[in-house]
């Protein structure tokens, strides 16, 4: 008697793990959120085949436990990578137990002496080591237990300064004659991401009820963070807001069904414009309006570089570090320590202009010396007694940890300093210490009266100084 063969119900778990056997992934395939044009990785190429299996576990290990898809496809560039390496070895790597120590020190120096920019070498090192020390964890392949790269093997990665636009070049992006040369949807997400230093890929995929406002009316965006896998409230400035506005207005006409997106794709409206078109639209534009620095020769930006621009921007204003943190979606403080840094080194520059300038209480002119060994406490004292004790007339030269024993004397005191732009105010303190003066002598209060003609001496001898000062500098007697 025959018997009818069994059928064989490919269960949703198999089915996914016959997604993850696969040499190409797609991240759409897999349930797993990623950016568009950056929803796919292969790990054809990464030899021997123990390898390559050993890394699609890995990868799917990560991948489960909450490793971004994009970090993934980095992985596998820099495993194919230690792939090419094992088959350049004399002979070939063909087993994990030929992956020792020994190899390990091998790969670190092949690595240093390949023609790769710092980073991609940096990203060639760590990637092999997490691979490794998680391979020993889970027991993919029997490689030996001392095949690590330790901690300060790793190179130093030197995150350069940010690369921001000067004021400029910024001057024609944000021209309004020049945003209106970008076609309406570009120009309204160029504008988005200027104002609030969004990065351009997550700027792409905003969804077109993005928009909110906070509990006083404020409007606000609601930014899905691709790097930090995190939704993020942005608070808008008039400007974005209005931008945003009239892409969703824009929308409504185009679109009266509705769409997901707040700048769908041009070919297909069910998909966010790629980061792909949106740099190319970005670069013609700079064509078109002819953008050039200071000397008129042509100049080139990345969109990026509006977004360092904007932490800049911010810093320069005194935006307290750990709030640009915040709006700028920064994983760690490090990395907005780098926009204090380049503070650092531009307003160093405005502080030994300043110095030219600044007077004491008998309007004498403070000298200062930026090659002195002295210079740098003196920079960094006055930074922290300008954020702690700016005055209302001028600045208080005294280190901060020190108590003041001239409370309220500022102008009798020989650490106060001041400049020209403090002149209006010294000018209606005079009018007033010659009126409190002249009362106090009615009076006969002869201490009184001393400590009135002291401050009034000093104010006489600052307002002289500093109105000659202005005139050096062209500025008349305003």
């Amino acid at each position: 008697m025959s018997t009818a063969p069994a059928l064989r119900l490919v269960s949703p778990a198999a089915a996914v793990d016959d997604l993850y056997a696969a040499d190409a992934w797609r991240a759409g395939d897999l349930g797993v959120p990623a950016r568009r044009g950056r929803d796919r990785v292969t790990f054809a190429g990464i030899e021997p085949a123990w390898l390559r299996e050993a890394v699609k576990r890995w990868a799917r290990q990560r991948l489960a436990s909450g490793c971004s898809f994009n970090t993934v496809t980095t992985a596998a560039t820099a495993l194919r990578r230690f792939s090419r390496f094992l088959a350049e070895c004399s002979p070939p790597v063909v087993m994990p137990g030929q992956v020792d120590r020994r190899l390990v020190e091998r790969y670190l120096a092949w690595v240093t002496a390949r023609p790769l920019a710092d980073a991609s070498k940096n990203v060639a090192r760590v990637f092999v080591r997490r691979f490794l020390n998680d391979n020993q964890r889970y027991g993919w392949v029997p490689i030996p237990a001392g095949a690590v790269i330790y901690l300060d093997e790793l190179s130093s990665h030197k995150r350069p300064l940010p690369r921001f636009l000067p004021e400029f070049v910024m001057a024609q992006l944000e021209s309004p004659a020049s945003l209106a040369r970008l076609a309406a949807p570009y120009r309204h997400l160029v504008v988005l991401i200027t104002e609030t230093g969004l990065r351009a890929g997550d700027a792409c995929t905003l969804p077109s009820g993005a928009l909110i406002t906070d509990s006083s009316g404020w409007p606000c965006l609601r930014v899905q963070v691709s790097k930090m896998r995190a939704e993020h409230l942005v608070p808008l400035s008039a400007r974005a807001a209005d931008a945003v506005r009239a892409q969703q207005a824009g929308l409504a006409r185009e679109f009266p069904d509705g769409t997901p997106w707040l700048f769908p794709s041009d070919r297909d409206p069910g998909l966010p414009v790629a980061y792909g078109t949106l740099r190319g639209v970005f670069n013609a534009w700079q064509e078109r309006i002819g953008l050039h620095d200071q000397a008129g020769r042509p100049l080139h930006v990345t969109l990026h570089q509006l977004r360092h621009t904007f932490g800049t921007r911010l810093i320069n204003s005194g935006v307290p570090q750990h709030v640009i943190q915040r709006l700028l979606c920064h994983a760690s403080p490090e990395m907005t320590n780098f926009y204090a840094h380049l503070h650092d080194s531009t307003i160093r520059a405005e502080f030994e202009r300043y110095c030219q300038t600044r007077v004491d209480i008998d309007g004498k002119l403070l000298g200062f010396d930026p090659g002195a060994a002295t210079a740098d406490a003196e920079w960094v004292k006055h930074r922290i007694s300008r954020a702690a004790d700016t005055l209302p007339n001028g600045y208080c030269g005294r280190p901060p940890q020190q108590d003041c024993p001239h409370p309220n004397a500022c102008l009798t005191c020989p650490d106060f300093q001041t400049t020209a732009e403090f002149l209006p105010i010294h000018r209606e303190h005079a009018r007033q210490a010659r009126a409190l003066l002249a009362d106090a002598d009615a009076a006969g209060r002869e201490r009184l009266a001393a400590n009135h003609r002291k401050v009034l001496i000093n104010l006489d001898k600052i307002i002289a100084s500093l109105e000659a000062l202005r005139r050096e500098a062209g500025h008349g007697d305003a």
